[in-house]
């Protein structure tokens, strides 16, 4: 099952930047023309292509357009129309309507040519009933798209009936990992700078910080639907190696973590932190509003986050949080006796592809047109234009190198909706631009330390690995059954921190889910053995622990 990891993909871009067919018919998708690519590596158009007006459905990924900025028509888009011949007619909604648009226009069967989705698992449900067609033979003739999408990711991307629907945004160049992020500030100001070595050091520093100051937060939580554990409720979890809705293979068996010991014992170190008032008393209801508002003002001192979200950036922080200071932690020195092993603590590497992903309808006017628009969604003028904007208003070269402009590119507020075009390259493409940008307005010391931490996580999940859920699609059946296993988990893990049942009645809890949804993780461990050898030719290293 393919996992969405602490945030979904259509809000990295607001996350990174902030510390930054019912009417289709047919089984079968019509296949591409016999042209079909075959002027692909063209920078431009053919003098007797006629301009074309096309229409675009896609979402902003979290950022809104700017007063004054047409999304049909600015610096941006114009790289992709220019490159196309076309006159792009772009549906963007915001992104909170952008979900229920996008399944009125799917049930609706009226389709415009091409489509951005987030939604792989939806779209590829109707492209199997002829609402889009299959990109592959137009993918083996464009250089420009296979320099971002690699034949790997592309077989990543198969639907599960076989088809190459999508191209997928590129997770390649994402840095990798997760981990515990800390608020350095606070180790400086409650530990004189020294980071704890074991869970018990790190509870000790968060009692100095709630007795200091009562109305701090050191520990509170995020719910996110079925997932009532998240982002700040996860720090203990993560040190147990046993975070909650996911697994650890053990043994040669997939192994569900909440029937750990592990789980067991860091449910029971929460529960603590709850009575004692360490962990946030409203952790089981803090939804995503409360829980930025508490992240800026009450001290929260651990989270769990992607190394994405650390990558700094020339933007100034946020008024409030100017002396704010995050960095991962390190690893500990010593971790909970109950751990089996610690490599079941530390970060896995993160998958090649994202859900965001590009289709053309069958229902489009030129099938080979609407493939420009793609391939021009992966030009290097479009990607420079985004992450380093352009030369002598927003770069300067010098002895060869991009020099960031103080206050332009990707530190020009007014122009970060230019990221959302990032849908081939990703999101996270922009790694070099950010980092050059923020080596200029960051303190010096700060931004040492930040790298370093950033390193830290990435040399750890590089060395494990990918992950096997990432690979895992479950029926929709199944994936129901998830869904409330989640539940399920959710709800015995809130009762028995808050101390509405008792550590015994808890184990029952464990007792009654193994026999209601243990065969979840049956089917991971059949998957597992059944492709042992090519998920290790992918770098699943997990399948030989």
């Amino acid at each position: 099952m393919r996992k969405k990891r602490t945030v979904t993909a259509v809000m990295l871009a607001v996350l990174l930047l902030s510390v930054v067919v019912a009417g289709c018919s047919g089984n079968k998708p019509p296949a591409p023309s016999a042209s079909a690519g075959a002027a692909s590596s063209s920078a431009s158009p053919k003098a007797e292509e006629k301009k074309l007006n096309m229409k675009m459905f896609m979402s902003n990924s979290g950022l809104a357009y700017p007063d004054g900025v047409d999304p049909s028509s600015n610096p941006y888009i114009n790289i992709v129309e220019e490159y196309a011949n076309v006159d792009l007619d772009l549906e963007v909604p915001s992104y909170t309507d952008f979900q229920t648009k996008f399944n009125l226009m799917l049930s609706s069967g009226n389709l415009p040519d091409i489509v951005h989705s987030p939604y792989p698992n939806e779209t590829e449900q109707r492209a199997d009933e002829g609402a889009f067609i299959d990109l592959k033979a137009y993918y083996d003739k464009s250089p420009v798209v296979q320099k971002f999408i690699s034949p790997k990711m592309m077989e990543m991307a198969k639907s599960a009936s076989g088809h190459n629907y999508r191209i997928p945004m590129s997770y390649a160049t994402r840095q990798q990992g997760d981990g515990v992020i800390v608020r350095y500030d606070l180790v400086v100001k409650y530990n004189n700078g020294k980071m704890p070595e074991t869970v018990e050091e790190w509870i000790e520093l968060a009692r100095k910080i709630k007795k200091a100051e009562p109305d701090s937060l050191p520990l509170t939580n995020r719910v996110i639907d079925d997932q009532a554990i998240s982002y700040a409720g996860l720090p203990i979890f993560y040190w147990y190696g046993a975070q909650p809705y996911m697994y650890r293979v053990e043994g040669g068996k997939v192994v569900d973590n909440f029937t750990l010991p592990e789980y067991k014992a860091a449910v029971q170190v929460m529960k603590q932190l709850y009575d004692e008032g360490i962990l946030d008393k409203e952790f089981a209801t803090t939804d995503s509003e409360k829980y930025r508002d508490k992240l800026k003002n009450r001290n929260v001192l651990l989270n769990v986050n992607s190394a994405d979200q650390l990558i700094p950036n020339g933007l100034p922080k946020e008024a409030g949080t100017e002396n704010q200071e995050k960095q991962f932690a390190p690893p500990l020195k010593q971790y909970p006796s109950v751990l089996k092993d610690s490599k079941y603590a530390q970060p896995k590497s993160l998958y090649l592809i994202g859900g965001d992903s590009l289709y053309i309808s069958a229902k489009t006017k030129d099938k080979d047109r609407a493939w420009k628009v793609i391939e021009g969604f992966a030009t290097d003028k479009l990607h420079e234009a985004i992450f380093w904007g352009f030369e002598g208003e927003d770069f300067k070269v010098e002895n060869g190198q991009k020099t960031p402009i103080e206050g332009q590119g990707m530190s020009n507020k007014d122009r970060v909706y230019k990221l959302q075009l990032g849908l081939i390259f990703g999101f996270y493409d922009g790694k070099e631009a950010n980092i050059a940008a923020a080596e200029k307005a960051m303190d010096k010391d700060e931004f040492t330390r930040r790298i370093d931490s950033l390193k830290q996580v990435e040399d750890s999940a590089k060395q494990n690995g990918l992950a096997l859920g990432d690979f895992v699609t479950l029926s929709p059946e199944m994936s129901a059954k998830k869904t409330e296993a989640n539940r399920f988990v959710s709800q015995a893990t809130i009762e028995a921190i808050m101390g509405k049942i008792t550590m015994d009645q808890f184990d029952q809890k464990v007792g009654e889910y193994k026999k209601k949804f243990g065969f979840i993780y049956d089917e991971y461990t059949k998957y597992m053995n059944e492709n042992k050898d090519k998920l290790r030719q992918l770098g699943v290293n997990e399948v030989d622990w």
